[in-house]
């Protein structure tokens, strides 16, 4: 039976995208959001790490800027790590397959980039 771990995200930016490119050229973005949510009256606050690849980080890193609101598609992924002290680490990030302005409280002009 295949499992699917797809995950949607409604927040903020809470950096500009920061754009690299790999040794092979495609580009990567690093980008965090900031996801408020109220229960039971109580106000909470949760930060999602989430990377995205190739034209869509092309295109997240030329459109998205600090504090804009986002809709973020894509999947979770856990990576293992060891901190330079031998601890053993555990981080899980979002791959995003694709990200959208939220319109709630804003306007949007696409524009498109042609294809990939």
């Amino acid at each position: 039976m295949a499992l699917d771990n797809s995950v949607t995200l409604v927040g903020n930016l809470v950096h500009d995208p920061e754009v690299s490119f790999i040794d092979s050229g495609k580009a990567r973005v690093s980008m965090s959001i900031a996801v408020n949510r109220e229960v039971n009256g109580e106000k909470y606050t949760s930060y999602f790490d989430c990377t995205v690849w190739g034209k869509l980080a092309e295109n997240a890193g030329t459109s998205l800027k600090k504090g804009d609101r986002v809709v973020v598609f894509g999947s979770l992924k856990q990576q293992t790590y060891e901190t330079k002290d031998g601890s053993k680490r555990s981080q899980v990030e979002v791959v995003a397959s694709d990200i959208a302005p939220s319109l709630l409280w804003a306007t949007a002009v696409v524009t498109k980039s042609g294809k990939e």
